[in-house]
């Protein structure tokens, strides 16, 4: 798999994975405000978000309807549809191009799900590999403890309570994640993940994460193109004044 730098593509994508709770996605939506405010082409997008199957995956979560295989299917369409409606043609176009979580957390919660490694990675054989992949390494009671301190309670499929590891829902999210993490820790070096460390403070993070974007991607190159100003309307002439001639 190469990236696409390799495959000659005048845009870049970064890619931001790690544990739910590891405050990736609020990192990547500080690192989009900060390129945005230097006037970049950026775009956004994130796991789970394509209209085509956005609906039906909502419907099956709420009746715990998905086996491992049928939400494997359902994220794997969903990347897919955003791969080839948008990904592909912004990168074409010199975007920067920024993804909350790629191909990687399929890798590692299909697989922690059941389903066997080498079918996940093949039916995602057709997606280039990010130019810079985040990974936000974040210790299993601090991704806890952000997430309740969002909302009152865990859902369901977060805790991996689809796969009865346990009836509590706070051991199976430890189960659960811990388990996605031992993935994540063994694609790091397969897929060359930036590792950052998520237990720090958020703008410690966010420093590191701006200076290796700084450092690995020529910004300079990817400014929005001005618009060239219009032209100022002419001004009107002055009537030239007639005298009358003297009587």
């Amino acid at each position: 798999m190469k990236t696409f730098a390799e495959l000659n593509f005048p845009g870049r994508l970064i890619a931001v994975e790690g544990l739910d709770g590891s405050g990736k996605s609020t990192q990547i939506y500080l690192l989009k405000r900060w390129l945005e405010l230097q006037e970049l082409k950026v775009y956004f997008s994130e796991w789970n978000s394509s209209e085509l199957v956005k609906s039906a995956t909502s419907k099956g979560k709420k009746r715990e309807l998905l086996t491992p295989t049928t939400f494997s299917l359902i994220h794997a369409t969903d990347f897919a549809d955003r791969y080839e409606r948008h990904l592909v043609p912004l990168l074409r176009a010199g975007h920067i191009v920024l993804c909350d979580r790629y191909i990687f957390t399929a890798f590692g919660r299909d697989v922690v799900r059941g389903c066997p490694p080498e079918w996940v990675r093949g039916i995602y054989n057709f997606a280039a590999l990010p130019d810079l992949t985040f990974f936000f390494k974040s210790d299993l009671e601090v991704s806890l403890k952000r997430i309740l301190d969002g909302r009152p309670q865990l859902k369901y499929f977060e805790a991996g309570m689809d796969l009865h590891l346990s009836t509590d829902p706070y051991e199976s999210f430890r189960i659960f994640q811990g388990r996605i993490l031992e993935q994540y820790l063994a694609m790091s070096t397969e897929f060359n993940f930036m590792v950052v460390d998520a237990n720090q403070q958020i703008e410690k993070q966010q420093a590191m994460v701006r200076e290796l974007v700084s450092s690995r991607l020529d910004l300079a190159s990817f400014y929005r193109a001005k618009k060239p100003s219009s032209p100022a309307p002419p001004k009107p002439r002055k009537k030239a004044k007639v005298e009358e001639p003297v009587q």
